[in-house]
């Protein structure tokens, strides 16, 4: 009797490769479900670490630091240079230190007060990667930031200091307060608008480290009130025309005293988290320069702040007007919480 053909017929095998197909559809999903389920955890690890460190900050000198520090009438440094030691980044700590020329570099990567930030004495320091400023999530970035982490207005390669290239990115932003003088913001039973610089980081050049916001200042309450936020993917923006100038501002740049910003976009059309931008007007409130803006993140369903007692929050996009508010002024008397 004859033996039937040994193996899978075409037919058979056709029907294990569409099965095949299916559960890698089914799958795929599911696989990078978890991918950014591990890159929110690890943003949540970097605000967590960054919220600790400034807690310690503010434990020692009883304040947290300024927003802006301004040196010879130039907004110089951000917030997030003043506490470094405490996130074991001492070799790029600040520096009061007088120096003869700027144009050279400096003998080490301190960050240099006295110095430009777009100066040729601090390139090495506003250069270097700190890798807990850097959410993993982050896709889409300003034209000016290549590869998600350094600055490159034009692509080439080329490093030119003054026009601040080359310097090190970060995508988390100090919280200067709630919008203020906007209609679409308002106090609780109908008091009117925000009042300035109701925040904890301030977008208001100082010219101390003792002027930064203390903790009794925060009435609110450290678990109530917003200290960094999620803003992802900036770089440096024009301060007139298309062509780049040392006049520019780099809101993207980890040392940069632009880097903190006011909560809720001025126009009622534009989301207070993660408008999109694939419109112009959204975008307008993302990466644009301007100092009011809405929470921005990679993240599905919103984005992560740290609040000022170190502990980490996710801010959905269907929170309440009234709740980011309040959450992010410091001594504004409101009673709210992220679950609201």
């Amino acid at each position: 009797m004859r033996q039937p053909p040994a193996g899978f017929t075409i037919v058979e095998l056709l029907v294990v490769v569409a099965i095949i197909g299916v559960l890698i559809g089914l799958l795929l999903p599911a696989v990078q479900a978890a991918r950014e389920s591990a890159r929110r955890s690890s943003c949540q690890n970097n605000l967590k670490q960054i919220g600790l460190a400034m807690a310690n900050f503010a434990d020692t000198r009883r304040r947290f630091p300024p927003g802006q520090l301004k040196f010879s009438n130039f907004k110089t440094i951000s917030w997030s240079a003043f506490f470094l030691e405490f996130l074991e980044q001492s070799q790029i700590q600040t520096s009061w230190d007088t120096i003869t020329n700027e144009s050279v570099p400096a003998p080490d990567s301190r960050l240099y007060l006295k110095a430009r930030l777009s100066s040729e004495y601090n390139k090495q320091a506003t250069s270097t990667l700190i890798a807990m400023y850097l959410c993993p999530s982050t896709s889409r970035n300003h034209p000016s930031r290549v590869g998600g982490r350094t600055i490159d207005r034009n692509g080439n390669g080329a490093i030119e200091a003054s026009l601040f290239e080359g310097m090190a990115c970060i995508d988390y932003a100090g919280n200067a307060g709630a919008n203020a003088n906007y209609p679409r913001y308002t106090l609780p039973n109908g008091a009117g608008v925000y009042p300035d610089d109701n925040g904890v980081l301030l977008n208001t050049s100082v010219g101390s480290l003792n002027k930064g916001v203390s903790l009794h200042e925060i009435t609110d309450g450290l678990s109530k009130t917003i200290l960094i936020f999620e803003l992802t993917g900036r770089g440096v923006n024009f301060a007139t025309g298309s062509t780049p100038s040392s006049s520019d501002n780099p809101r993207g740049a980890w040392a940069s005293g632009l880097n903190c910003a006011t909560i809720g976009p001025s126009s009622q059309t534009v989301p207070l988290v993660n408008p999109t931008t694939t419109s112009a007007s959204n975008a307008l409130y993302v990466w644009t320069d301007i100092s009011d803006n809405s929470l921005f993140s990679d993240h599905r369903g919103g984005a992560q702040v740290a609040m000022c007692d170190g502990s980490v929050q996710f801010v959905t996009e269907s929170v309440d007007t009234q709740v980011l508010n309040g959450l992010s002024s410091r001594n504004c008397g409101e009673t709210v919480s992220i679950g609201q």
